[in-house]
């Protein structure tokens, strides 16, 4: 029985960190809802303005971007030193390109 009690208090330890985790993402992706950063003109603090980008990720966009030219499509991010697919399936709507004359060429 007492294994059994602690199987159980496992997974509703396992279920309210799950609730919490979400919960703090909820959060944290409301701070910036209706708002978007120019990957191409944003400079690194800007970046960490979107949630779950770190100032490292963030100045790892700004050195990505002045070594190509700038972003052409926003999934070059997942070229970015630290930045993986689940990041940018996380953030990718905080993010936006605009380039000079509003139109971005090679």
């Amino acid at each position: 029985m007492g294994n059994q009690v602690s199987k159980v208090s496992l997974k509703i330890g396992i279920l309210l960190l799950s609730i919490i985790l979400c919960a703090t993402m909820v959060t944290a992706e409301e701070k910036l809802t209706g708002k978007t950063v120019n990957i191409n003109t944003a400079t690194a603090e800007e970046l960490t303005k979107v949630p779950m980008i770190t100032s490292e990720i963030a100045q790892a966009i700004v050195t990505y971007r002045e070594e190509v030219g700038g972003f052409q499509l926003i999934e070059e991010l997942i070229l970015v030193e630290g930045f993986d697919q689940k990041l940018f399936l996380r953030v990718q709507s905080f993010f936006l390109i605009e380039c000079a004359g509003g139109e971005c060429t090679d």
